[in-house]
């Protein structure tokens, strides 16, 4: 009798060629004495990759160098500073990898992204080139982000490469490759998790999900959370000890020292739980969803010390991505390579700053809705006064997250800066599915250098514009947004005029049928 495999089996069996792929490239690289250079993409997931790998790098003795980058034209600039035999580009897609670096057959290519397409792959020359990819070994590329793809190169190197596990999960977090209901990592985290609690290096609880519920106070925590946004809390520190002590938890311990949210009882636990649901069910822009996620699975690194951010993996990931978006990477990288000291320090002292002026934007700006100006297909926000460059994606990310602004139509938020203006935009997704994008419109600008530069993640991009500029730039945004929806308008009204000259004709060939 044959035995139908079950889904699970399936994706084993692909897992185990992945993992054979990852090997085969630590086995390749574990052998070289040639210099390598590892270019990562600019972002939490691929720093974490990067950094398993150096790690790795490290216990061999080998030695490496790392250039960080999102444009072609910036890491060739920067390449060429460095004498190499080994290149390993993590967390691109191959057009954005410099065309010299693809045709470059004399120097070992390595090429690390869960996102590459089976097409993309089969472009890349073999000669002198891996790959470690999802889609080519039959896997969806939310299977595992970059992290966990090193890990498995990892386990090529060294029996305990367990003690990556946490790096890996980390990048998954970042990546958002999770069960949208109950926030587990989803796909091959299963095993990464398993491997990781086996040998101690991580525990999975369930508890209160908020950034800081490690580290900070409470009512800090509670100040500085923007995923969740809770309307009335968020950016109101006062706020935020009334609601405890409404609660009846108290902020400090015996020793008089603060406390944490996971320093909290199971009692304590349910009665800040019910009030923060409680204040998330008043908003009625928050979906049950939303509520949902604020209790979920604490991943816990047990190697880190208690009440430090890094020993929660979602705390860890909100520093990694307060790092990347004020473009402090090398800080970022320190510390995902154990760095407590100088580098933590510094960086947790410049992100306390930058979530501090994030979260009392926020606030102001649910407060006062009327800063959020209606136009007639797009909403624009002015920040110069509320936040800055680098404030301004994780306020437009928490803004919509909170459902505070509805993006039926896109939002723009621009921050005017010496003589540029950035404007970062969220595209609409029904306006998407209707063939409505910007980012199309901006490209077109970029050509006829209207617009300085573009760079785009997701839903959501960032362009610079010479201020002078700024106001053409809106003008012709306006009018291919007036064109885009009129013209389906005309087109509607085009096809009601002919379904209805259709029905006529059909009516009077009946009637005359009838007569006949």
């Amino acid at each position: 009798m044959v035995k139908h495999m079950t889904p699970n089996d399936v994706l084993f069996d692909k897992y185990q060629v992945l993992k054979q792929k990852a090997q085969a490239i630590a086995h390749t690289l574990s052998n070289s004495e040639d210099n390598v250079i590892i270019i990562t993409a600019e972002n939490p997931d691929s720093l974490c990759a990067t950094g398993i790998l150096l790690l790795n790098f490290k216990e061999k003795k080998m030695g490496a160098h790392v250039i960080y980058g999102n444009e072609k034209v910036q890491i060739e600039k920067r390449i060429k500073k460095f004498e190499y035999k080994i290149i390993i580009c993590i967390g691109f897609n191959l057009n954005e990898i410099p065309v010299s670096i693809l045709k470059d057959e004399n120097k070992k290519r390595v090429i690390i992204h869960h996102e590459l397409t089976k097409k993309e792959v089969e472009k890349i020359s073999k000669e002198n080139v891996d790959e470690l990819s999802l889609e080519p070994v039959g896997l969806a590329k939310d299977t595992v982000s970059n992290a966990g793809l090193c890990y498995f190169i990892a386990s090529g190197f060294n029996g305990d490469y367990q003690k990556y596990s946490p790096l890996a999960i980390i990048g998954g977090l970042a990546k958002r490759q999770v069960d949208s209901k109950t926030q587990s990592l989803i796909g091959l985290y299963a095993i990464i998790l398993d491997e990781g609690k086996k040998e101690q290096y991580l525990n999975v609880t369930t508890g209160t999900r908020i950034a800081g519920r490690e580290s900070q106070p409470i009512h800090y925590a509670l100040k500085y959370s923007i995923n969740p946004y809770f309307p009335g809390l968020t950016g109101n520190e006062s706020a935020c000890t009334s609601f405890l002590s409404r609660t009846g938890i108290t902020m400090k311990d015996q020793e008089d020292e603060w406390r944490t949210i996971a320093s909290l009882s199971s009692e304590e636990t349910k009665k800040l739980n019910d009030g923060l649901v409680s204040i998330l069910m008043e908003n009625k822009n928050h979906s049950i969803n939303d509520i949902r996620k604020l209790i979920g699975p604490i991943y816990v690194i047990e190697n880190e010390s208690e009440k430090k951010p890094t020993r929660n993996a979602e705390e860890f990931l909100w520093l990694l991505e307060g790092a990347c978006q004020i473009g402090k990477y090398g800080l970022a990288l320190s510390v995902i390579l154990g760095d407590r000291e100088n580098s933590f320090d510094q960086l947790y002292s410049e992100l306390s700053d930058y979530h501090g002026r994030a979260t009392n934007a926020i606030d102001e700006i649910a407060q006062k809705p009327e800063i959020i100006k209606e136009k007639k297909y797009y909403r624009i926000i002015t920040g110069n006064e509320l936040f800055d460059r680098e404030t301004a994606p994780v306020i437009i990310n928490a803004l919509i997250d909170s459902k505070t602004i509805t993006i039926d139509t896109p939002l723009l938020v621009s921050v005017e800066q010496a003589e540029e203006t950035y404007l970062f935009v969220h595209e609409s997704p029904s306006e998407q599915e209707r063939g409505i994008k910007l980012y199309h419109i901006f490209q077109e600008a970029e050509k006829d250098k209207i617009v300085n530069k573009l760079s785009k993640e997701g839903d959501f991009f960032e362009v610079s514009i010479e201020t002078d500029k700024f106001s053409e730039v809106i003008k012709k945004v306006e009018q291919m947004l007036e064109y885009h929806h009129e013209g389906a308008k005309e087109v509607e009204v085009k096809e009601k005029q002919t379904t209805t000259s259709s029905q006529a004709s059909v009516d009077i060939k009946t009637a005359e049928d009838k007569k006949e």
